[in-house]
């Protein structure tokens, strides 16, 4: 069937099927479920309730995973490799340079001083506080200082800080099912019975991905497309609403109501993100500042040694303030796609927002649809694809109305035939056998 099929993008009937394959229907009939399951497909209908089929003409599989998203993952994966090495470097490099500049600042006090008591003023000094300030407990034995109570409430070790001024805040769990669960939970709600539309209301999607998206579930959840009298193609989920339980579904939240929110570059307070930079910043500026006033005072030349007390460090510094910048950039960049993706679910809120209880959708204007900039650009671009249309007179003020009948039609189909659904396709059966007797 895929070599009879191979480089044809018109829709074909199963019958078209049949005679470009040779295949009996029983054969054919499976192969074009197969095929409509594993390659990038869409079905249709017509006004005699005959079923389209439409397959990609290259044949591209579903789960193909396309070069942009492998080179993303490619870089995710170095991205997870390099944090991993820098957090190292940030522990061992941040703190043991902080450490050796400020030593060699005391050595320059100790030097200068002709004090006997000048050992005192500054023998305190250990690694024991530098522990305490990045939320490391040294110790009594290492500080000189006994160990800090806890507080009393939990407050995020300084490193963490530091961790998440560098590389953002952790990143949170995401449930790669997450789609999956919503999208069945709402064929559930629904009575079991879906169509591209309402695919379009929940994840935000086009009309053309929403009708490749239901073809895929009717396939993945043992679902049955049904052709209405109007000839709106209605995926039927039977066995999906069969439950244990005697309650209605809960509503499932639309894309209008699931904005994404825009990440913190940190997470931190500002005052930790400040002290963070000012701790950074002393480490850069100690090799042209510490460094030689303490060849000056102590009368010693670290010329062979320039690597570990200048560019090493130098370029430590610059990297750590480098990361965030270019996160920062990125974020920039990743907020001007998450403004469209937002704009998107904005508009097609306001599209389902003036949908009757009977599926009719009222014309509006472009003021009613769009009274933002972004979102009237974003009308005009996806107005084919959001399954509007220019209505055919203006409003009394002469204005263009837009309809969307793609919309109506199929939401008047879904709403009769949920309506004629039975309560009893719920019903899990009586027990027969349990194992607890």
């Amino acid at each position: 069937m895929m070599a009879a099929l191979r480089g044809r993008g018109a829709k074909l009937t199963r019958a078209d099927a049949i005679a470009a394959s040779g295949l009996p229907e029983d054969e054919a009939g499976r192969a074009l479920t197969v095929l409509l399951k594993e390659y990038r497909s869409h079905l249709s209908a017509t006004t005699t309730g005959e079923l389209l089929y439409e397959f990609d003409p290259s044949f591209g599989r579903r789960d193909a995973v396309p070069f942009r998203e492998r080179a993303a993952a490619v870089g995710a994966m170095l991205w997870r490799a390099f944090s991993f090495l820098f957090k190292v470097a940030i522990v061992a490099t941040l703190i043991g340079y902080f450490a050796l500049f400020v030593a060699m600042m005391l050595a320059m006090v100790f030097a200068r001083s002709s004090s006997n008591d000048s050992d005192d003023d500054g023998g305190g000094f250990g690694i024991g506080p530098l522990f305490w300030f990045w939320g490391w407990d040294a110790g009594p034995g290492l500080g000189g200082r006994p160990a800090r109570r806890a507080p009393a409430a939990p407050r995020v070790p300084f490193y963490k800080r530091v961790f998440a001024f560098v590389f953002g805040p952790p990143a949170s769990v995401v449930d790669p099912l997450e789609d999956e669960k919503r999208i069945v939970a709402h064929i559930r709600a629904a009575r079991g019975r879906i169509a591209p539309v309402d695919l379009v209301r929940l994840q935000g999607w086009s009309f053309p991905r929403a009708e490749e998206e239901a073809t895929r579930l009717m396939v993945d959840y043992g679902g049955e497309p049904e052709v209405t009298d109007d000839g709106v193609v209605v995926y039927v989920f039977k066995e999906l609403r069969r439950t244990a339980g005697g309650r209605a579904e809960p509503p499932v939240r639309t894309a209008t109501e699931r904005l994404e929110p825009t990440p913190p570059l940190t997470g931190n307070e500002p005052g930790t993100n400040v002290l963070i930079g000012v701790f950074n910043g002393f480490n850069m500026l100690a090799p042209f500042w510490i460094v030689p006033a303490f060849e000056a005072r102590m009368h010693v030349s670290l010329a062979s040694w320039q690597g570990v007390f200048v560019d090493f460090p130098l370029a430590f510094s610059t990297l750590f303030f480098a990361v965030p910048f270019g996160r920062w950039v990125k974020g920039r960049i990743d907020d001007r796609a998450r403004r469209v993706r937002n704009d998107r679910r904005r508009l097609i809120g306001r599209i389902f927002a003036g949908t009757g209880a009977d599926g009719d959708v009222r014309p509006r204007s472009r003021d009613e649809l769009a009274p933002t900039p972004g979102l009237a650009a974003l009308l005009d671009r996806e107005l084919v694809s959001l399954g509007g249309d220019v209505a055919s007179e203006p409003d009394g003020q002469g204005r263009v109305r837009y309809t969307f009948p793609r919309i109506e039609q199929e939401s008047r189909a879904l709403a009769r035939v949920r309506a004629a659904a039975p309560a009893a396709e719920r019903d899990a059966g009586a027990i027969v056998f349990s194992s607890a007797d």
